[in-house]
């Protein structure tokens, strides 16, 4: 058995990126650290890698059978993460931290119940777990500086959207290899170009009006490139490895302008 097997890490890659690229945006605009950056860390990991163990505890409870160890280290994980969450409550007093904390948990367990029904590869399921991923922008950001203000509830609109986009574009690009569901690609693509395109609209909008900077444009402006350009031109085959490298290159130019939209605002 493998560490990872033994540990029960979740093994979506893409999950992972969803979790600390937001939280690194979060820490980039407050521009600060402290040590409830170091206790927040543990805790939303520990948080995160509890949800397979709580995966595989729910589906054998649901099949009338007992999984001991995925009870005990769901246990021990989210124990962790909440004796490396006191002193964020206790010590910092980041008193919102709780109802963020509070959601999260809703969230893992709609998620969770969608997972054990095999609904979490559905749109919803994925925007559910999205929603509850991309919340580390805002309590990185709120554990460095201290503030839940108007900036740490952007970052978690800007890094759920561009997430989402990665949702919607991995989808369509699935179903676009599978000759035999022609009316998923063609649902899918609806859906996509209408995601896609009223997010390009938004934020054109928003920049010529002057209510976002032109940086927020550039963030989103790679992976709505790659988006657009897959629907006009889709693909009958996918390299997973080079479709891999540019989603972290687009996530690392994402992490870079969307920074520097609250820099120079």
């Amino acid at each position: 058995m493998s560490l990872r097997s033994r540990l029960k890490l979740p093994k979506e890659h893409g999950a992972w990126a969803m979790l600390y690229v937001p939280f690194v945006v979060g820490l980039a605009v407050a521009g600060r650290f402290s040590w409830a950056i170091v206790c927040l860390f543990i805790s939303i990991s520990a948080f995160f890698i509890s949800r397979e163990s709580l995966l595989l505890w729910w589906r054998a409870e649901r099949r009338g059978r007992k999984d001991n160890d995925s009870f005990y280290s769901m246990t021990a994980y989210l124990a962790l993460a909440a004796i490396a969450g006191l002193p964020l409550i206790f010590h910092w007093r980041l008193y919102w931290l709780v109802p963020m904390a509070i959601f999260g948990l809703a969230l893992l367990m709609v998620n969770g119940r969608q997972a054990v029904q095999m609904e979490d590869r559905t749109i919803a399921g994925e925007l559910t777990a999205l929603a509850g991923l991309t919340l580390t922008a805002p309590a990185g950001y709120y554990a460095a500086t201290g503030w839940m203000n108007r900036v740490a509830l952007l970052l978690w609109a800007f890094n759920f959207l561009y997430f989402a986009s990665s949702v919607f574009y991995i989808k369509h690009r699935i179903y676009s290899l599978n000759p035999k569901r022609v009316e998923d690609q063609k649902k899918i693509c609806r859906i996509s170009l209408a995601f896609h395109s009223t997010l390009l609209l938004g934020l054109a909008v928003l920049v010529v009006t002057g209510r976002l900077n032109l940086m927020v444009l550039a963030a989103f402006t790679p992976a709505l490139f790659r988006s657009f350009l897959r629907i006009i031109k889709p693909l009958s085959q996918i390299n997973l490895t080079r479709a891999g490298i540019f989603e972290i290159i687009y996530s690392l130019l994402f992490l870079l302008f969307i920074t520097l939209s609250f820099i120079i605002a």
